[in-house]
Protein backbone atom coordinates (compact mmCIF):
# COMPACT_ATOMS: atom_id res chain seq x y z
CA UNK A 1 0.00 0.00 0.00
CA UNK A 2 1.40 3.33 -1.02
CA UNK A 3 1.08 6.92 0.03
CA UNK A 4 0.47 9.43 -2.82
CA UNK A 5 0.27 13.27 -3.36
CA UNK A 6 -2.44 14.15 -6.45
CA UNK A 7 -1.04 17.35 -7.77
CA UNK A 8 -4.18 18.81 -9.25
CA UNK A 9 -3.89 21.88 -11.11
CA UNK A 10 -6.10 24.14 -12.63
CA UNK A 11 -4.59 26.70 -15.38
CA UNK A 12 -6.54 30.16 -15.07
CA UNK A 13 -5.77 33.10 -17.27
CA UNK A 14 -2.93 32.00 -19.17
CA UNK A 15 -1.69 28.73 -20.31
CA UNK A 16 1.92 29.05 -18.35
CA UNK A 17 2.44 26.61 -15.62
CA UNK A 18 2.96 30.01 -13.08
CA UNK A 19 -0.40 30.83 -13.34
CA UNK A 20 -2.05 27.35 -12.19
CA UNK A 21 -3.74 27.37 -9.11
CA UNK A 22 -2.94 23.79 -7.36
CA UNK A 23 -4.54 21.82 -5.11
CA UNK A 24 -2.55 18.85 -3.19
CA UNK A 25 -4.73 15.89 -1.98
CA UNK A 26 -3.46 12.71 -0.35
CA UNK A 27 -4.28 8.99 -0.96
CA UNK A 28 -3.16 5.73 0.29
CA UNK A 29 -3.84 3.05 -2.53
CA UNK A 30 -1.97 0.78 -4.73
CA UNK A 31 -2.61 1.73 -8.32
CA UNK A 32 -1.91 5.42 -8.64
CA UNK A 33 -2.92 5.30 -12.36
CA UNK A 34 -6.47 4.03 -11.44
CA UNK A 35 -6.55 6.67 -9.04
CA UNK A 36 -5.67 9.35 -11.65
CA UNK A 37 -8.29 8.32 -14.01
CA UNK A 38 -10.94 7.78 -10.66
CA UNK A 39 -10.22 11.92 -9.98
CA UNK A 40 -10.33 12.48 -13.43
CA UNK A 41 -13.84 10.92 -13.78
CA UNK A 42 -14.73 13.02 -10.49
CA UNK A 43 -13.92 16.41 -11.70
CA UNK A 44 -14.97 16.12 -15.08
CA UNK A 45 -18.96 15.02 -13.35
CA UNK A 46 -18.37 17.92 -10.87
CA UNK A 47 -20.80 20.86 -11.91
CA UNK A 48 -17.87 23.26 -11.33
CA UNK A 49 -14.93 21.51 -13.14
CA UNK A 50 -16.55 20.20 -15.94
CA UNK A 51 -15.05 20.56 -19.57
CA UNK A 52 -12.39 23.44 -17.73
CA UNK A 53 -8.66 22.26 -18.31
CA UNK A 54 -7.14 20.18 -15.48
CA UNK A 55 -3.84 18.26 -15.00
CA UNK A 56 -3.61 15.38 -11.70
CA UNK A 57 0.00 13.83 -11.21
CA UNK A 58 0.50 11.30 -8.92
CA UNK A 59 3.62 11.47 -6.53
CA UNK A 60 5.00 8.97 -3.76
CA UNK A 61 4.55 11.28 -0.92
CA UNK A 62 6.94 9.43 1.17
CA UNK A 63 9.66 9.62 -1.72
CA UNK A 64 12.32 12.55 -1.23
CA UNK A 65 12.86 14.99 -4.04
CA UNK A 66 13.15 15.03 -7.31
CA UNK A 67 9.99 12.63 -7.03
CA UNK A 68 9.18 11.76 -10.51
CA UNK A 69 5.39 11.34 -11.27
CA UNK A 70 3.69 7.67 -11.17
CA UNK A 71 1.27 8.98 -13.32
CA UNK A 72 -0.91 11.43 -15.50
CA UNK A 73 -3.95 12.38 -15.76
CA UNK A 74 -5.48 15.08 -18.37
CA UNK A 75 -8.62 17.15 -19.38
CA UNK A 76 -6.94 19.55 -22.38
CA UNK A 77 -9.11 22.87 -23.43
CA UNK A 78 -9.60 26.64 -23.27
CA UNK A 79 -7.69 28.01 -20.49
CA UNK A 80 -10.78 30.13 -18.51
CA UNK A 81 -10.16 34.00 -17.53
CA UNK A 82 -10.99 34.18 -13.97
CA UNK A 83 -12.46 37.58 -13.93
CA UNK A 84 -11.52 37.85 -9.94
CA UNK A 85 -8.58 38.37 -7.86
CA UNK A 86 -6.86 34.51 -7.80
CA UNK A 87 -6.32 34.71 -5.08
CA UNK A 88 -9.59 34.54 -3.40
CA UNK A 89 -10.13 30.96 -2.17
CA UNK A 90 -12.54 28.87 0.48
CA UNK A 91 -10.80 26.53 2.74
CA UNK A 92 -12.13 23.24 2.73
CA UNK A 93 -11.20 21.68 6.17
CA UNK A 94 -10.49 18.27 7.31
CA UNK A 95 -9.37 15.74 9.99
CA UNK A 96 -8.99 12.02 10.95
CA UNK A 97 -10.22 11.48 13.80
CA UNK A 98 -8.64 13.97 15.69
CA UNK A 99 -8.92 17.67 15.28
CA UNK A 100 -5.37 18.34 16.01
CA UNK A 101 -2.14 18.96 14.73
CA UNK A 102 -0.81 15.32 12.21
CA UNK A 103 -4.48 14.51 12.16
CA UNK A 104 -5.75 17.37 10.68
CA UNK A 105 -5.52 19.55 6.54
CA UNK A 106 -6.83 22.40 4.30
CA UNK A 107 -7.15 22.81 0.79
CA UNK A 108 -7.39 26.18 -0.05
CA UNK A 109 -10.40 26.18 -3.48
CA UNK A 110 -10.12 28.64 -5.58
CA UNK A 111 -12.90 30.70 -6.44
CA UNK A 112 -13.33 29.66 -10.20
CA UNK A 113 -14.08 26.22 -8.83
CA UNK A 114 -16.84 27.29 -6.07
CA UNK A 115 -18.62 29.80 -8.97
CA UNK A 116 -20.91 32.82 -7.81
CA UNK A 117 -20.16 36.24 -7.18
CA UNK A 118 -17.62 37.50 -5.10
CA UNK A 119 -19.49 39.20 -1.41
CA UNK A 120 -18.33 39.93 1.80
CA UNK A 121 -18.94 36.61 2.85
CA UNK A 122 -19.37 33.41 0.65
CA UNK A 123 -22.53 32.86 0.51
CA UNK A 124 -24.67 29.47 1.69
CA UNK A 125 -25.00 27.86 -1.84
CA UNK A 126 -20.79 28.58 -2.63
CA UNK A 127 -20.18 27.29 0.53
CA UNK A 128 -22.05 23.70 0.11
CA UNK A 129 -19.99 23.69 -3.01
CA UNK A 130 -16.88 24.00 -1.69
CA UNK A 131 -17.69 21.19 0.76
CA UNK A 132 -19.27 19.04 -2.36
CA UNK A 133 -15.73 19.45 -3.06
CA UNK A 134 -14.61 16.64 -0.86
CA UNK A 135 -16.74 14.10 -2.36
CA UNK A 136 -15.03 14.72 -5.26
CA UNK A 137 -12.11 13.50 -4.19
CA UNK A 138 -13.31 10.91 -1.75
CA UNK A 139 -16.11 8.83 -3.84
CA UNK A 140 -15.82 6.55 -6.60
CA UNK A 141 -12.44 6.08 -5.84
CA UNK A 142 -10.73 2.48 -6.99
CA UNK A 143 -11.02 0.09 -4.63
CA UNK A 144 -8.37 0.16 -1.54
CA UNK A 145 -8.06 4.05 -1.83
CA UNK A 146 -8.92 6.69 0.68
CA UNK A 147 -8.39 10.69 0.56
CA UNK A 148 -6.37 10.84 3.49
CA UNK A 149 -4.56 13.57 5.19
CA UNK A 150 -0.65 13.16 5.16
CA UNK A 151 1.37 13.76 8.24
CA UNK A 152 5.35 14.73 7.40
CA UNK A 153 5.94 14.20 10.72
CA UNK A 154 4.41 10.60 11.65
CA UNK A 155 5.47 9.66 7.55
CA UNK A 156 1.71 8.49 8.09
CA UNK A 157 -1.35 9.17 6.30
CA UNK A 158 -4.49 8.95 7.84
CA UNK A 159 -8.11 8.19 6.40
CA UNK A 160 -10.05 11.35 6.61
CA UNK A 161 -13.40 11.47 8.24
CA UNK A 162 -14.74 15.09 8.89
CA UNK A 163 -14.85 18.16 6.57
CA UNK A 164 -15.95 21.36 7.00
CA UNK A 165 -15.99 25.11 5.46
CA UNK A 166 -16.62 28.20 7.73
CA UNK A 167 -18.04 31.49 6.32
CA UNK A 168 -15.06 33.69 5.04
CA UNK A 169 -13.11 34.07 2.28
CA UNK A 170 -9.57 33.11 2.51
CA UNK A 171 -6.29 34.18 0.89
CA UNK A 172 -3.68 32.38 -1.25
CA UNK A 173 -1.06 35.15 -2.00
CA UNK A 174 1.09 32.44 -4.39
CA UNK A 175 -1.69 32.41 -7.09
CA UNK A 176 -1.46 35.91 -7.38
CA UNK A 177 -0.54 37.48 -10.75
CA UNK A 178 2.79 38.62 -11.71
CA UNK A 179 2.60 43.04 -12.15
CA UNK A 180 3.07 43.56 -15.99
CA UNK A 181 2.98 47.46 -15.72
CA UNK A 182 3.72 50.13 -13.02
CA UNK A 183 3.06 53.65 -12.39
CA UNK A 184 5.44 55.89 -10.74
CA UNK A 185 5.28 59.68 -8.77
CA UNK A 186 7.64 61.76 -7.28
CA UNK A 187 6.75 62.55 -4.04
CA UNK A 188 7.79 65.93 -2.81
Amino acid sequence: MGTYRAAIAFPADTALPRDEMQITPHYTGDNPDALAQALKANLIAHNTVGAKPFTITIYDALKAPPSYPLAVAEQTGTVPNTGAPREVTLCLSYYSGFNRPSYRGRLYLPHTLIGGTLGTRPSGAQMQACLDFAQVLSQGLPTAHRWGVFSRKLKQCFTIGHAWVDDEWDIQRSRGMRGTTRLEALVP
